[in-house]
């Protein structure tokens, strides 16, 4: 469109220019004469007359012809330009209508990041939930519920704590505050040993030497090899022990055995004493006791004599009841 109307300015410049270029003067011109002024009286003619005669007629024939091509040149341009028009309103359209379906999209957008934002800031409180739940060390065995919530359990239940000496046996509900008296729930104590101790002595034959240490003859069970045939037990864990002796005394005399134990402070002591009166009396003794890792039980002939053989009357036998679990 802009082409034709370039073309439209050229060609009317070529034109006027042309015209003047064939006028000796504006005054005298047939054409410029004859459309700017009234027309003149007739005269008489001569030869320059009919020669100015026949370039009217020519000038008129070109510019008419001129005017014509013009004409259809500038409807050909007004038409573009009505085509133009509507192409703009149409292109108008369109681009309202693209501006519109990108500020629905700058909405969706603006939508979609503050929904990745919310992802975002939920992402990073489940981090911090996972964080906080995460496992962690107090440095020693838990004793608690409360030593169990700091290391990251978060769900109820029955578990194993560190008692007095013992695995307590607790349950926790963690879905109440540690000063509530539903928190923590005391079941019992398990019963753990790192070490099983059990011990049973026997004589097969007579002990006659009053004052000194009643050995055995036989060890029919020595499970933590504490309990030695010389008469000596040495305990291999701090716990509560169990002893109990039987024995069988001389038919010619009375027969008086006593349990004594040693500890790192204080030596031999009585625990408890047997009694058998003459003709072949049994006599027994049993004793629970607190023994410290180290500490030692013998029985020792205080009177009398002891009677045996192969029917192994005297039973010596202790055993580990509760070990003292420390940490």
């Amino acid at each position: 469109m802009k082409n034709s109307i370039v073309m439209a300015f050229v060609s009317l410049s070529a034109y006027v220019l042309l015209a003047n270029a064939q006028m000796s003067t504006p005054w005298i011109n047939p054409y410029f004469y004859y459309h700017y002024n009234a027309p003149l009286a007739p005269q008489k003619t001569d030869e320059k007359d009919g020669y100015n005669k026949h370039l009217s007629n020519y000038d008129d024939q070109f510019v008419s012809d001129s005017l014509g091509a013009h004409s259809f040149l500038i409807s050909t341009c007004v038409r573009e330009l009505r085509t133009t028009k509507a192409d703009l309103a149409e292109t108008t359209q369109r681009l309202n209508d693209t501006y519109t379906e990108v500020e629905s999209i700058k909405e969706e957008l603006k939508e979609t990041v503050q929904l990745l934002a919310d992802v975002v800031t939920t992402v990073e409180n489940i981090k911090k939930e996972m964080k906080a739940d995460a496992a962690t060390s107090i440095g020693r065995m838990p004793k608690s519920c409360d030593d169990l919530q700091t290391m990251g359990h978060r769900k109820g239940g029955f578990f194993m704590v560190m008692g007095n000496k013992t695995i307590d046996n607790v349950y926790c509900d963690f879905t109440k505050s540690i000063n509530d008296a539903g928190f923590k729930k005391m079941i019992g104590f398990f019963d753990v040993k790192t070490l099983p101790v059990y011990f049973h002595a026997q004589k097969s034959k007579s002990h006659l030497n009053v004052n000194t240490i009643v050995p055995f003859e036989l060890l029919r069970l020595n499970l933590g090899n504490a309990m030695s045939l010389s008469g000596i037990f040495v305990a291999p864990k701090s716990g509560l022990y169990f002893f109990t002796y039987s024995g069988l005394s001389e038919g010619n005399t009375n027969a008086r055995v006593e349990l004594q134990v040693k500890t790192d402070t204080v030596d031999w002591t009585r625990v408890g004493q047997a009694y058998g009166h003459q003709v072949l009396q049994t006599f027994s003794l049993q004793a629970n006791l607190e023994l410290a890792k180290g500490n030692q039980i013998r029985l020792m002939l205080l009177e009398g004599q002891i009677h045996d053989n192969d029917n192994h009357y005297t039973n010596f036998v202790g055993h580990l009841l509760q070990e003292d679990i420390v940490q």
